[in-house]
């Protein structure tokens, strides 16, 4: 199976130097190293999340409570925080072993099929259902949506129509707000009605982006995740025949995913004053992007790190990011994940069962297979 080109691009970003300038988007800053990477996360005062978290950082478009800092951006945390706990999450487990277990059976019964399309997207989309409040048919267009908002969006990550794209989702976030005042319910869409954030009412362009943020985030890192893992297992025989003899290392399958693989990929920041960064001077208002995933191949913080080995010590990849900006749904990601690959161990080996595609890597972020044909025994 052969993936997009970009852990190439990745390595020849880093053989030019921990900071290279791409002239490209308008111009900015690409850093590969883990440690500058770190650092930058942890520094949200000196770059700032508010102009975007795409290439080229224009802040057209603002999603919260990625785009923002704070103390806006903490107000917005606090808000999302219950939905996403750990207590909410062990509150969950039960559900989870339950949906993935019947995904995983019925895909098993039938011998298998395209484990994206079967079981990868469909799980994500049950867990928003249950953990935000969405209808199913709401939910039943979120794949659609989203891969229409991708496509406001060229090969090369220039934005063609990204509000018109946006669009349809807002659209569908405010249904849903509509649906939730005619008829009530108790669940984080209906609380977030009446919902306060720095001592006001949440207004409805807030409640829409918040819940679209939800939507989004909320099934696309969580598809490719579980479809790159899975990928992984039928990569290399051996990885899956070292699984199913231990079928307790599952966390540690979901850890060097996070790292090798990386997901979500770059996230792009903003110079708040002229700054130094791994030796390179980087003016005020200059554009930095972040490869969470060039990083995560460092070999100055992982020995062999092409080498995917989930023996190895993988703590502090920076898979979900690092700092005040951690993926919120971290916790919940890492529950679903580690409980779909046990439940795969029940069931006969997977195979491989035709040609995999990936998907490009969508709005410079999110990269995972878009085709993978299983077959099961």
């Amino acid at each position: 199976m052969t993936e997009p080109g970009v852990w190439d691009l990745y390595a020849a970003a880093r053989a030019a130097g921990p900071v290279a300038r791409s002239g490209r988007r308008g111009g900015f800053w690409a850093l590969t190293g883990y440690d500058d990477v770190r650092a930058v996360l942890r520094d949200p005062g000196t770059f700032s999340s508010a102009s975007g978290h795409r290439i080229p950082t224009d802040g057209t478009q603002r999603s919260i409570p990625i785009d923002f800092d704070p103390p806006r951006h903490t107000a917005y945390r606090r808000l999302m925080g219950p939905a996403l706990s750990t207590a909410r999450v062990r509150q969950m487990r039960p559900f989870l072993e339950r949906t993935i277990a019947d995904l995983v059976g019925t895909f098993a019964a039938r011998g298998g099929g395209d484990f994206v399309r079967e079981v990868a997207l469909p799980l994500p989309l049950a867990v928003l259902t249950e953990l935000v409040g969405f209808s199913p048919a709401t939910v039943e267009q979120f794949r659609e949506v989203t891969e229409q908002t991708w496509s406001g969006l060229t090969a090369d990550g220039e934005a063609v129509d990204f509000a018109g794209a946006f669009r349809r989702i807002s659209e569908l976030m405010a249904a849903e707000l509509a649906a939730h005042r005619a008829h009530g319910g108790d669940d984080f869409v209906a609380a977030l009605l009446s919902a306060q954030v720095d001592g006001r009412e949440v207004d409805e362009d807030e409640r829409i982006s918040i819940l679209a943020t939800f939507a989004v985030a909320g099934h696309e890192t969580t598809m490719n995740a579980a479809s790159t893992l899975v990928a992984l297992l039928l990569e290399d025989p051996a990885r899956q025949e070292r699984l199913r003899a231990d079928p307790s290392s599952a966390r540690a399958f979901v850890e060097e995913m996070l790292r090798h693989r990386s997901p979500a990929q770059n996230f792009a920041r903003r110079a708040t004053c002229p700054v130094t960064v791994a030796g390179q001077r980087v003016e005020e208002g200059d554009a930095v992007l972040l490869s969470f995933a060039a990083a995560n191949r460092d070999p100055a913080r992982f020995a062999e790190p092409e080498r995917f080995d989930p023996g190895r010590d993988a703590r502090g990849h920076l898979g979900f990011g690092w700092g005040i900006h951690l993926c919120p749904g971290a916790a919940l990601a890492r529950t679903e994940l580690a409980i779909l690959l046990t439940e795969l161990c029940a069931h006969p080996p997977l195979r491989l069962a035709g040609e995999v595609t990936w998907s490009s890597l969508q709005g410079g972020n999110h990269l995972g297979p878009t085709r993978l044909p299983v077959r099961i025994g």
